[in-house]
């Protein structure tokens, strides 16, 4: 049920919470926490996302994926700011990401796009995380994206420089 019904298995919840959860209750609401959570991660709800994840949180403390998807998410509120020190955070944060997940590339796309908006002169930064993220593993989608921000920072920097000779 968690698997193929999360909803219908949350929507329990209140009452297997009355009744004592087992073991056996609580990995299955966390799974289907967890399924939510990263169905809401594919559509860009980041609220609700955090909700599910943090809801995993409460049966199983120690679930990574949980954890990683949290920190991406507050990564990514403060990298929604846009305030230069919020920025510097959530590239911390993303870092902090990498770390848990260290065959994943996708932290090291969103460190790229946090040092674009600090500065989109700043090419080595950007480069260098966006290239990071193309070593590692990446959706097919995310990797397509990668591929097209090096072309256009690469070419920022090209421009920038023959202004300049």
């Amino acid at each position: 049920m968690a698997i193929e019904s999360p909803y219908e298995l949350i929507s329990l919840e209140d009452s297997l919470i009355k009744r004592d959860l087992s073991r056996k209750n609580q990995e299955a609401l966390a799974l289907a926490h967890k399924n939510i959570g990263l169905n809401k991660m594919i559509k860009k709800d980041f609220v609700s996302a955090k909700v599910h994840f943090s809801n995993v949180l409460n049966y199983s403390s120690d679930d990574s994926i949980a954890q990683y998807n949290l920190l991406l998410i507050d990564g990514h509120s403060l990298r929604k700011t846009g305030n230069k020190e919020k920025l510097w955070d959530a590239i911390e944060i993303y870092y902090k990401a990498s770390r848990m997940q260290p065959f994943n590339g996708e932290p090291y796309f969103f460190i790229g796009k946090s040092y674009l908006s600090l500065g989109d002169m700043d090419f080595d930064l950007i480069l260098e995380s966006y290239k990071k993220a193309l070593k590692l593993q990446l959706s097919d989608e995310l990797r397509k994206n990668i591929e097209s921000e090096i072309l256009l920072v690469s070419d920022r920097e090209k421009k920038l420089k023959d202004f300049w000779k």
